[in-house]
């Protein structure tokens, strides 16, 4: 019987194939747009345009990549919070290596609002209190979006979000594990679409994301070679 692997043949040739996201957003100040390419597979990329340092969000792993071609340097941002952990101290725990809610760390307060339109994309205002331990009753307005299409968006520049904590780690302390459970418990939303005073989206758009795009350059480097890396410009730390 053919009627069967025709049937087949054609319900494969009318699935559509998921289509890539190119976000762009801009922030007061930047030079340059952050840009997120997320390829039809789920796999991201994040960075300032032009930069050399980028992020990548693989298999739902978030990697920072710096250097140039031939020469990169890879890592897994949860390994370097442990190698942080070993270096200079108790900083993020495991903060960047699970998943899950916010723990009660996290003091933010969310106040759901209205719906706004940012960027040519649909998403709801939040009053986000907690987020200045000085006054803690002052209130930014965040609107997030929970489009699904919009996931991968949200979870690279969370990802990104949080690395950027890792070159301060030393002088934030304890608290970059707070501000870590702050940002879990926002984007816990959906994908910020607007963060006031800090960015916004210009632009999502479907784009094809080639896949060497989303892909790692090289091997990442393991925990224990962070460790020695870093234990080189941080003399006198042990490892633990």
């Amino acid at each position: 019987m053919r009627t069967l692997p025709l049937f087949l043949a054609a319900m494969l040739t009318a699935a559509p194939a998921q289509a890539g996201v190119r976000a762009i957003y801009v922030s007061p100040g930047a030079a340059q747009p952050l840009v997120v390419e997320v390829a039809d597979n789920g796999d991201a990329r994040i960075g300032e345009q032009g930069a050399s340092d980028y992020g990548l969000l693989v298999n739902g792993q978030f990697y920072m990549v710096g250097g140039k071609p031939g020469e990169w340097t890879v890592a897994r941002t949860s390994d370097l919070a442990r190698a942080v952990d070993a270096t200079v101290g108790p900083v993020f725990g495991d903060s960047l290596s699970r998943t899950g809610p916010a723990r009660p760390a996290a003091t933010v307060r969310l106040t759901p609002g209205a719906e706004r339109n940012v960027g040519g994309r649909r998403g709801r205002a939040y009053a986000v209190a907690g987020l200045d331990h000085e006054k803690p009753a002052a209130a930014v307005e965040v609107v997030v979006s929970a489009d699904p299409a919009l996931r991968p968006v949200g979870q690279a520049l969370e990802g990104f979000m949080n690395a950027s904590l890792i070159p301060g780690a030393p002088l934030l302390g304890s608290g970059a594990a707070e501000l870590v459970e702050e940002t879990r418990a926002i984007f816990a939303l959906g994908t910020p679409l607007s963060s006031e005073g800090r960015f916004t989206l210009q632009s999502a758009e479907t784009a094809a994301i080639p896949a060497a795009r989303v892909a790692l350059p090289d091997q990442p480097d393991t925990y224990e070679t962070l460790v020695t890396k870093m234990r080189a410009l941080v003399p006198n730390k042990a490892a633990k």
